[in-house]
């Protein structure tokens, strides 16, 4: 028989929007139990090695970041940057980000799950989620290969790929085309001290090997981690020719692919490239960086139209300044802007299931268009829907009244 376990919120999903939304229903006062299926906390922020937040900061053309948000996600980055002891970058198109070291990625997740007695089952995989009606009351986990039932309150979807609702056979949305997959790498023994110089010194080099057929077009899109050049050490993220479908053993054979091209360029910059002839590869990235998955379908649908244009909405649970971001397999990313010094709101509709009434989203899986969530699945953008749906679940288990947690939300958060 499987152990039954009891609690008032459940998490899927241990990324930034898992670990904000925990924090923000804990502080409810209510019992919060998180389901992680690696060893640690983090998602893709730790396990891919992002090495960034973006999303959190004004879109100016200025050199000082300015805060777009503030309560949780602002709190977060004060605490992961003075963990990391790194400062805010800017690049000219006026997009500032933030970045950081992984090890007090996971550290600060596991301190501040700790402090608000969050339960944890590592090592876990969804199984199965029953529902009664229009709600859902319990879940299914393998946890470290052990069943476990947990009966619950309300749900809060932040795995990345809507794995709640294609559970429960409720509808999500797909798409023909999955950005482009790419692998963080970290290389030891590089001869420069100066981020600017060894990017310009590496797209120089690349381009000439491409130029004479010595290297694939598509090793043009390796790009520095910004940030990560510290004491010889540097990390870089290549950009794997094979496209991403979710099909069974695609990750995998992303992952193999992506070794075999890092062993490629590794080789040759250390044969062909001055500054990487004493350089060695020191760690590659646990997992492949895959940027959107499938959505969950919510009451309202981001759009491209509504990012671009810098929609407002009355029931707004997040600012979001990021572009659109595109990464497509046989080009280097595309970037589409804003105007400058203008934000665009994301309605609390996007977090709220459509069919489930204790059922939300946050993080990559909101309901969001292909181009409306490569805006809005940056880091700084998913501790914000985060926290809302940990506010909106808390609330619904709780049965308060949603119009006055929006209004909370947007007075802690906006």
């Amino acid at each position: 028989m499987d152990e039954i376990q009891n609690t008032d919120v459940v998490i899927v999903g241990g990324g930034a929007a898992g670990i904000a939304a925990a924090v923000a229903a804990a502080n409810k006062g209510l019992q919060v139990t998180l389901i992680e299926r690696n060893a640690y906390l983090g998602g893709k922020a730790t396990a891919a090695e992002v090495g960034t937040i973006c999303g959190l900061y004004r879109f100016i053309k200025k050199e000082d970041p300015v805060f777009i948000v503030k309560g949780f996600a602002r709190e977060f980055a004060d605490k992961l940057q003075q963990k990391s002891n790194s400062t805010a970058l800017h690049n000219n198109d006026g997009l500032h980000y933030l970045p950081y070291q992984i090890e007090a990625f996971k550290n600060l997740a596991l301190e501040l799950l700790s402090i608000n007695k969050v339960i944890i089952h590592f090592k876990s995989i969804l199984k199965t989620v029953e529902r009664t009606g229009d709600d859902i009351n319990s879940i299914t986990i393998l946890a470290d290969g052990k069943p476990i039932n947990i009966q619950t309150k309300s749900i809060i979807d932040c795995s990345g790929d809507s794995s709640i609702s294609k559970a429960a056979s409720l509808p999500v949305i797909n798409t023909d085309f999955y950005q482009a997959a790419a692998q963080v790498f970290t290389m030891q023994g590089v001869e420069e001290d100066n981020e600017a110089r060894l990017g310009m010194i590496l797209m120089k080099a690349l381009k000439s090997a491409i130029d004479e057929e010595k290297l694939a077009n598509f090793y043009n899109r390796l790009y520095i981690v910004q940030g990560s050049l510290k004491n010889k050490i540097v990390s870089f993220k290549i950009g794997i020719p094979l496209a991403v479908t979710y099909a069974p053993g695609n990750l995998q054979d992303l992952k193999t692919v992506a070794h075999s091209i890092i062993e490629t360029l590794t080789q040759f910059l250390i044969t062909h490239v001055a500054s990487f002839k004493n350089a060695s590869i020191l760690h590659i990235a646990p997992e492949v960086g895959t940027r959107i998955g499938q959505r969950s379908v919510g009451k309202h649908l981001l759009t491209e139209e509504e990012v671009l244009s810098c929609k407002k909405f009355d029931d707004a649970i997040a600012n979001a300044a990021w572009p659109i971001e595109e990464w497509e397999q046989n080009v280097r990313v595309k970037m589409r802007y804003f105007n400058v010094d203008d934000f665009y709101q994301i309605p609390v509709g996007c977090l709220q299931s459509n069919q489930i009434h204790n059922l939300f989203f946050a993080g990559r899986n909101i309901s969001a268009t292909d181009a409306a969530i490569a805006s809005a699945r940056v880091m700084g953008i998913c501790l914000q829907t985060g926290y809302a749906a940990g506010c909106l679940a808390a609330a619904f288990a709780q049965q308060q009244n949603m119009v006055e947690a929006i209004k909370g939300i947007q007075n802690d958060q906006l």
